[in-house]
């Protein structure tokens, strides 16, 4: 599912003329049967691999621009022992908490 995600994702941006956008709708309908098939576990799955995934590039962006020392290995293994530990419901309190973080100040 994740895939198909991506290939829409893929199709959907500008410009392409008519061929992509017929593409693109055979996509959509095709993740729309994927999800009314497989039922919202599936999704919830992909929506956290998503998370996973781009929290995984933020933190390898950190240690990118700089020679690693030893500290920032430990730091950084710590980190992706955290990230692969998270689950969809973990995900989904920490965005509850965010959201009213957010609503109240």
């Amino acid at each position: 599912m994740v895939e198909q995600i991506r290939k829409l994702r893929y199709l959907n941006r500008p410009g392409g003329g008519w061929w992509r956008r017929r593409r693109e709708w055979r996509a959509r309908e095709q993740l729309v049967n994927m999800m009314m098939a497989s039922g919202p576990e599936s999704l919830n799955e992909a929506e956290l691999r998503h998370w996973k995934s781009h929290a995984m590039v933020e933190l390898l962006l950190k240690f990118m621009d700089t020679a690693m020392r030893k500290d920032d290995t430990v730091e950084a293994l710590a980190r992706i022992e955290a990230l692969n530990a998270v689950t969809y419901e973990d995900y989904q309190q920490a965005r509850k908490k965010l959201a009213e973080k957010e609503a109240a100040g």
